[in-house]
């Protein structure tokens, strides 16, 4: 597996359908989560695998670092994506502990967590959807 890379603007590189930063997350009840701060991409060829959120901070303190797999969200509209699961399940979710650097024993944590493959899909060979 290649390395993923840690991206927070929707740079050029970015195919249009993974420029989420900055959108927010929206459960099945059209209940707001969180806003994406951050998409952990193929550091070949940027397709985006991960969506970063962070849950329960306020006023400058942290909380959870959240790793969502982008198989379990849709985009909607322009700055709303949606996914299945309840903010609730998400604060159960395993977290990584350095964000920047994903280690492969955390994401096949997170990957089981969300009840999918082991390993990452295969990106699709159409860079620019």
């Amino acid at each position: 597996m290649t390395p993923l890379i840690h991206i927070t603007e929707n740079v050029f590189k970015l195919r249009k359908t993974d420029r989420v930063i900055g959108f927010y997350l929206y459960d099945k009840f059209n209940e707001s989560i969180a806003r994406i701060d951050a998409v952990l991409v193929d550091s070949q060829s940027f397709h985006s695998f991960y969506l970063v959120i962070n849950l329960g901070g306020f006023l400058q303190v942290s909380g959870k670092i959240v790793v969502l797999p982008v198989e379990v969200c849709e985009v909607e509209d322009l700055g709303k994506v949606k996914t299945e699961w309840r903010k609730e399940s998400m604060l159960e979710a395993p977290a990584p502990i350095d964000i920047t650097n994903l280690t492969t024993l955390e994401e096949e944590l997170i990957r089981d967590y969300y009840a999918l493959p082991l390993q990452r899909p295969f990106p699709s060979k159409n860079r620019r959807e």
